[in-house]
């Protein structure tokens, strides 16, 4: 009996051990807190935005919109012709009290001379005390959406 018991606990020890990932025993606070960190400050995906169509070939008006985001110093995070997804690197600005801005622009072929974009900026905001807190969800500016919106079309215009 005593044996079966021996037994019974080293399975269920096996079993707990193949269900947890290694990752998390080796784990301090200090890593998982880190790990946090970055994960909020990761892009995810965003609702809401302006949207506009524009008379111009999908692959110029992605071209063009890379093109005008990098001249006015935005630094690309990701960029995809075939997703057409546009990703900046967040901007911090702040001190104690931090605002963090990424702009999305995602670009859909209606026809082939004929796209609809849609941007997107978003701020996320976070604490940076004695402690860096992890940043909050993104939420969508639609006042600096609506201005980046009508500055890319008419960028796009004049392409």
């Amino acid at each position: 009996m005593n044996s079966k018991r021996k037994l019974t606990f080293i399975a269920s020890i096996l079993a707990l051990t193949a269900v947890l990932p290694m990752s998390s025993f080796a784990q301090g606070r200090h890593e998982k807190r880190e790990q946090k960190l970055e994960e909020s400050a990761k892009a995810k995906g965003v609702s809401g935005g302006v949207t506009f169509q524009i008379e111009v070939a999908y692959d110029k008006a992605h071209e063009a919109t890379l093109s005008y985001l990098k001249r006015q110093e935005y630094t690309i995070e990701s960029a995809s012709k075939e997703t057409g997804q546009i990703v900046t690197a967040m901007t911090i600005k702040g001190g104690y009290s931090q605002t963090g801005t990424r702009v999305y622009v995602t670009l859909i072929k209606d026809s082939d001379n004929s796209t609809t974009l849609r941007v997107a900026v978003s701020e996320q905001k976070r604490k940076k005390l004695l402690q860096t807190e992890p940043w909050g969800d993104p939420k969508v500016n639609s006042e600096k959406s609506q201005k980046l919106a009508d500055d890319i079309k008419a960028a796009l215009k004049s392409y």
